[in-house]
């Protein structure tokens, strides 16, 4: 059994690595993962053996707490931010006197003279400083109780360096005092009172900045969270009415207005809209949606009214899954961040003991007459020392990361998948649904002695009896098909059936094969193939009187996808199961060289394996669950968001989006992350290794040297650093990922359209010429919005749409 649970109480990277520890030490516990950042742990465990109270009590145990994930409402974190905030409000406000006259008589500053100790007042002096020390103490004894506890429990972590570091302070500081009260008062220049209270106010502002910088990290996922509205308008029986959206289920209509957020997966039952699905694709134009269409939770309606008949709710949203991915990938950790774990969990313990050696070795140095000397170094050592730094270096940015990609349409799996992509050398793409739309459609009809019309008519009525897939190409791209009799379908060929006394057959040349095929048609049949293009036989009795050929279309970034691939000096190749002729005309259209036809799923695999075995390190693209195998076999997996559920568990990252040059951004995120992860890590040793000398007194011949309040100040400062150069993740922008190539925009008025099917015919034949990306037909108004990368020219235009069977009436540049 996996479960997750939110820990708290943790306040560094020791505190994460003693729970791992403990909890993956139990009978029956397999796997135990726990995030600091996140504040959750994950635990893989055998019920029959351990019991989910079993796991509970253990770190509770520890002084922690813990409860399933989400049972505890988030206010908690909210209101821990707001006594961090408050502590640190009262500490500055009792710190400030103490500091005043602990340091001002040596300024020069009026100090009132009972508290001057060079007016003879030294016990006045001392005692002030006593009761003002212990009173921030007092307000910051959860540094105490929690570092006691950790001690007590063997998992020592920063609280314990922070209680050691201010209370070794305050206690000697208090013994000085009971020797100024008995008559030593040379000893009232030696306290430390103000370094004790100082070490926890400066610790407590900076605690409370990280928390609020951490915060940051999770604001993509805050983002997500607010897409989904907390109530819906539903329709019943004819009635609408308001009610939570954890109460609408499955078959409900949900009324969804201008401005509001879809809030579940289903299908457009009545309107028309424009919708933006940039929060979760990433992809920032808006798309059309009409009755019959699917729609997705957290598209955001901008035009008019549409209801929607919910199939995926609660849970099961795409929103909802989104969220749940983002916070797994956030709370996962990355093989880089293994080293930094195992010293974290002695960090504590080694700085201690150093600590410990520090003082002896400068009180015999000293030869035991400056105990003050030595103290001061031993302190420095115990504040100035920072586990969080080092903690937080990998969690931090992978949870920025993840959620930066998300806002991207990106989805790690995992912290290891994030990483690992940074290595890839080798891509290997799917080419249906993947490089192409993975939607057939007619590209051309050519007649040879037979009415056009006719023959789509009686193809039409032929396939409208068919299952398969390529029928409903046909079917949406003629006109209303003629009714014929005698329908009979051959496995692997095509069909046959009867109209008007006559038999008139469809489907590939294994069909036809008996029949007669001019010249000609064979010629034109064989230039269509060549360009990639499934052809269709359309027969009578006696011979070949037509072809109809049907293309499924390149996504529109598919060849800047290769390109910016290839730029990084990857190498790119394309399995798919089509045959060679359509394999090639793909490949050259994209820009690549290297592909396999006619494969198989194990073919893909083994694919995967031969790149890998010639020390390839494999990304594999696909959607399928022919892809599967291949996915889980690549070094990394990466599915297309539109994808069988099946593919989609195989792979380490999703692309939510259809634009496959998203790939560019998978690759340059996870390079960025990475770099930032060394940054960290580098900041985080390299501070410890430098700063833990000077503080001991190392350099103290050269002058380089500083007091417990330097120290607690240089401490707080590495865990900002971290955070802060992590939180440049969120600046992050995909400069890349523009539709650079779409620069033509033309509406074309069209005559004679009457029907939903005249309206994808036209649609179909704007589509298939050369350099168009996308062709929008609008049937009410009559007239069709092209896109292309280049100029088209009108001629061509009039042309595919005459021969279409409609008439263009004028031509609008824009």
């Amino acid at each position: 059994m996996v479960k997750r649970y939110d820990i708290s109480g943790m306040t560094c990277s020791a505190c994460s690595s003693g729970i791992e520890k403990a909890v993956g030490k139990l009978d029956g516990v397999t796997l135990c993962e726990v995030s600091l950042m996140a504040k959750s742990m994950k635990a893989e465990f055998d019920e029959s053996v351990i019991s989910d109270i079993k796991i509970k009590e253990t770190v509770k145990s520890l002084g922690y707490g813990i409860s399933d994930e989400g049972a505890e409402p988030q206010k908690k974190t909210v209101s821990h931010d707001k006594k961090l905030f408050i502590r640190f409000i009262i500490s500055v406000c009792l710190l400030a006197p103490l500091m005043y006259v602990s340091m001002g008589h040596m300024a020069g500053a009026p100090v009132p003279p009972f508290l001057n100790p060079e007016r003879g007042n030294e016990k006045w002096f001392c005692l002030y400083q006593l009761i003002l020390s212990a009173m921030i103490i007092g307000v910051n004894y959860e540094f105490f109780k929690n570092g006691a506890v950790a001690v007590f429990k063997r998992v020592p972590n920063m609280d314990t360096l922070v209680a050691l570091g201010s209370g070794v302070s305050f206690i000697y500081s208090l013994v000085l005092t009971v020797l100024v009260f008995t008559g030593g008062t040379q000893y009232h220049m030696e306290l430390h009172f103000e370094s004790a209270a100082t070490i926890l106010a400066l610790v407590t502002v900076g605690k409370w900045l990280e928390e609020k910088s951490k915060k940051k990290t999770g604001d993509e996922i805050e983002k997500l969270l607010k897409l989904a509205p907390d109530t819906v308008t539903v329709e019943v029986d004819g009635q609408q009415k308001t009610v939570s959206v954890r109460e609408v289920k499955a078959g409900d209509t949900v009324v969804v207005r201008q401005g509001e957020y879809i809030p579940v997966d289903g299908v457009v039952t009545f309107g028309s809209s424009y919708v933006d699905k940039s929060a979760i694709t990433g992809e920032s134009l808006p798309v059309e949606v009409f009755e019959g269409a699917e729609v997705t939770s957290a598209a955001l309606v901008k035009s008019g009214l549409i209801k929607v008949r919910a199939e995926r709710v609660g849970e099961q949203t795409t929103l909802s899954k989104i969220i749940h991915m983002v916070k797994e990938a956030g709370a996962s950790k990355a093989p880089i961040q293994k080293f930094a774990d195992k010293v974290a969990g002695i960090f504590v313990p080694v700085v201690t003991l150093v600590s410990l050696i520090t003082f002896l070795i400068w009180i015999a140095i000293d030869g035991g007459f400056n105990a003050a000397h030595s103290v001061t170094y031993a302190i420095n050592v115990l504040v100035v020392s920072c586990p969080c730094a080092l903690g937080l270096a990998t969690p931090v940015a992978i949870m920025t990361a993840t959620g930066k990609a998300a806002s991207l349409g990106i989805l790690y799996k995992d912290a290891e998948s994030l990483q690992k992509v940074c290595g890839i050398n080798a891509v290997l793409l799917d080419k249906t649904a993947t490089l192409t739309e993975g939607k057939p459609s007619v590209t051309d009809v050519e007649a040879f002695g037979m009415d056009k019309e006719l023959v789509l008519k009686i193809a039409c009525g032929i396939e409208k009896n068919s299952n398969h897939p390529l029928a409903k190409c046909i079917t949406d791209y003629a006109p209303e098909g003629v009714e014929v009799e005698n329908f009979e379908y051959t496995v692997g060929c095509g069909a046959k059936a009867e109209y008007g006394g006559k038999t008139y057959y469809l489907g590939n040349i294994k069909l036809v094969s008996g029949l007669k095929i001019s010249d000609n048609v064979k010629g034109r049949a064989a230039l269509l193939s060549s360009e990639g293009k499934t052809v269709l036989y359309f027969a009578d009795e006696k011979e070949v009187v037509a072809l109809i050929a049907v293309a499924d279309r390149l996504k529109e970034g598919s060849k800047r996808a290769v390109e910016m691939l290839k730029a990084r000096n990857m190498r790119v190749a394309m399995l798919t199961g089509d045959e060679q002729t359509t394999a090639k005309a793909v490949a050259d259209s994209v820009g690549i060289d290297d592909f396999l036809a006619e494969v198989m799923p194990e073919d893909k695999l083994n694919a995967v394996k031969n790149v890998q075995a010639a020390g390839g390190r494999v990304a594999m693209v696909g959607d399928g669950i022919n892809d599967s195998p291949a996915l889980k076999q690549s070094d990394v997996g990466i599915a297309m968001g539109s994808g069988t559920d099946v593919a989609i568990d195989s792979a380490g990252v999703v692309l939510v989006g259809e634009d496959l040059r998203t790939l560019d951004t998978v690759f340059d995120l996870s390079r960025a992350t990475v770099r930032n992860i060394k940054e960290n890590l580098f900041w985080a040793f390299f501070y410890n290794v430098v700063m833990i000398p000077v503080a001991a007194g190392v350099f103290s011949a050269l002058g380089f040297t500083f007091n417990p309040m330097i120290a607690a100040l240089c401490m707080s400062l590495s865990s900002l650093f971290v955070v802060g150069n992590a939180l440049r993740l969120l600046l992050y922008k995909n400069k890349k990922f523009i539709k650079e190539d779409i620069s033509m925009k033309k509406i074309v008025h069209i005559e004679g359209m009457c029907c939903d099917h005249c309206a994808k015919r036209v649609e179909n034949a704007l589509s298939a010429v050369a350099n168009v990306v996308s062709a929008d037909v609008k049937l009410k108004k009559k007239f069709a919005v092209i896109r292309s990368r280049e100029e088209v020219d009108d001629e061509q235009i009039k042309k595919v749409v005459t021969d279409a069977g409609y008439s263009v009436v004028q031509i609008e540049v824009k």
